[in-house]
């Protein structure tokens, strides 16, 4: 049983759907990672207060997540045009990006964890700065994120994007399965330059049907009555 999206539905709409999608929420959480980290900086808002650790997740996570939108409009084009490079580019990016992602949220729920796990004082450390020891103060804001939702907004994603590729990848093989039917079909049958026969002249024509015909002398015609062999003696 071929491949189907959702197991009743055409793989192209879900190339659509899935590449639409992407383009549209990757784009949007990127853009908001960006528009934290820039609005943040600029009017020095509890953001700036982020450890530098935290501050290079965000920017890696949000350089991973525009990829994964520029990623996700190559594959609407190539769905929309049945381009079958686009797609394929689109199946390999799209595979890349998850592994990309898998190490981002691997590397974000560690990094999430251990400056949850810190006290106050271990935060602080010593420091004088006070944008820092504001930063420690609230960091039972970490402790209030229920783990539940923390594990589904990264496994969720994954689970999905991980999907996105089994569609993307059985669609692209259809197109490349198709384009060589049409290749077959199209070289399976060569007009020939010339008349496939030879025409006969008349005299030719008459000479063989003469010599494959038994009935076209006068002795065979209609009508033809033989002599006997009375008439004869």
């Amino acid at each position: 049983m071929a491949a189907k999206f959702l197991c009743c539905l055409p793989l192209r709409l879900g190339v659509l759907i899935i590449s639409f999608l992407q383009f549209l929420f990757c784009g949007a959480f990127a853009g908001l990672l960006w528009w934290a980290l820039l609005y943040g900086a600029k009017h020095n808002s509890d953001i700036s207060t982020i450890t530098h650790s935290m501050k290079t997740v965000v920017i890696v996570t949000a350089s991973v997540y525009t990829a994964s939108a520029l990623v996700g409009l190559l594959g609407l084009l190539g769905a929309v045009l049945r381009k079958h490079g686009f797609v394929r580019i689109f199946s390999f990016l799209l595979c890349a990006t998850l592994s990309v992602e898998v190490g981002s949220s691997i590397w974000y729920l560690i990094t999430f964890y251990h400056t949850r796990g810190q006290t106050e004082a271990e935060c602080v450390n010593g420091s004088t700065d006070q944008a820092r020891i504001a930063y420690c103060k609230s960091l039972d804001a970490y402790r209030r994120v229920p783990q539940g939702a923390l594990l589904a907004s990264v496994i969720v994603p994954l689970v999905l994007q991980a999907y996105a590729c089994y569609v993307v990848y059985q669609y692209s093989k259809r197109l490349q399965y198709q384009r060589a039917d049409r290749q077959r079909s199209s070289s399976a049958f060569v007009p020939p330059v010339g008349p496939m026969y030879q025409p006969l002249k008349h005299a030719d024509e008459t000479h063989m049907l003469a010599q494959q015909y038994p009935y076209s002398d006068s002795t065979h015609a209609f009508g033809h009555k033989p002599q006997s062999s009375i008439d004869k003696v």
